[in-house]
């Protein structure tokens, strides 16, 4: 036997003056429109875009003339669940992915950082699983430096013969082509300009011209070696004239002493300079001064 009354379990959200679930009493003969209509009198007046959607997904149309009992789970059964909800702008999207990929960033991380936080344990041997770990890499990366040195060296090697290879392609393009050859004119000048000069520097030579300023210049070289050589002679004369009067020195006398012992000093003295004046007399280039 149908129901002649149906239950209609509204879920709706806040914001609305409705509670979360509403159960409204409608007749089994009423349609759609029956029930939106009734449905907005309980609703605000500024709440017209509003969407009603089945248990299955399926929207309602508000102006549908079709009956609620068409949507009944059962024909025993006299409930009808509904959704009461609100379309929503769409935006950029991409969400999901940029949550997926932080979630993939942060397991990688754990994943790397499992082996720091584990690195000061021991193994059965005693040996710390860090020191065995570097050990691994240590011989692995032994085991791979041959190849990676042949490899350096022929990546060198290849480097090089690219270099060769483009100057001497280089050295073809200026061979063939006009570019890097030098001005013909300007060889020719150059070349008429040496010879001129290597003419002149012979006709100069059997001249004699040369020859005269060479002899000049080594006759300048001569005057002023003499006039050096004058120079230290006037300062050798200049300084033995200084030393003869330096070693004179003027006789002293003391009060308490005898008149004969003054005398006798004074003999001993005037013959030390007459000594003193023939040993200078014979030195030197300067004349002997007469005392």
């Amino acid at each position: 036997m149908a129901p002649q009354t149906l239950n209609i379990l509204l879920t709706s959200f806040p914001g609305l003056g409705l509670p979360s679930t509403l159960s409204i009493p409608v007749p089994a003969s009423s349609t759609v429109a029956d029930f939106t209509s009734l449905l907005s009198e309980r609703l605000p007046s500024n709440a017209t875009r509003l969407i009603l959607t089945t248990a299955s997904n399926k929207e309602l149309s508000p102006r549908s003339s079709a009956p609620l009992s068409d949507y009944l789970s059962s024909p025993s059964s006299d409930f009808i669940r509904l959704w009461l909800s609100t379309p929503l702008c769409g935006g950029k999207g991409g969400f999901g992915s940029q949550l997926r990929a932080a979630g993939g960033r942060m397991s990688s991380r754990k994943k790397r950082n499992q082996g720091e936080n584990n690195g000061s344990n021991r193994n059965l041997d005693g040996r710390r699983l860090r020191t065995v770990t570097e050990a691994k890499a240590l011989a692995e990366y032994l085991a791979v430096k041959p190849e990676m040195e042949k490899k350096e060296r022929e990546e060198r090697r290849k480097r090089w013969e690219q270099v060769v290879e483009l100057a001497e392609k280089k050295e073809e393009e200026i061979k063939s082509s006009g570019k890097g050859r030098l001005d013909g004119k300007w060889i020719e000048a150059k070349e008429e300009a040496e010879e001129k000069t290597r003419e002149a520097v012979l006709a100069a030579l059997k001249a004699g011209d040369i020859k005269n300023v060479l002899v000049e210049k080594e006759s300048d070289a001569s005057g002023s070696g003499s006039a050096e050589s004058e120079g230290s002679e006037s300062e050798a004369e200049a300084s033995s004239s200084k030393k003869v009067p330096e070693q004179a020195a003027p006789s002293r006398t003391f009060f308490g002493w005898d008149e004969e012992d003054e005398d006798m000093s004074d003999d001993e003295e005037n013959a030390e300079e007459e000594s003193v004046d023939t040993k200078f007399a014979g030195k030197g280039k300067a004349k002997a001064v007469a005392v």
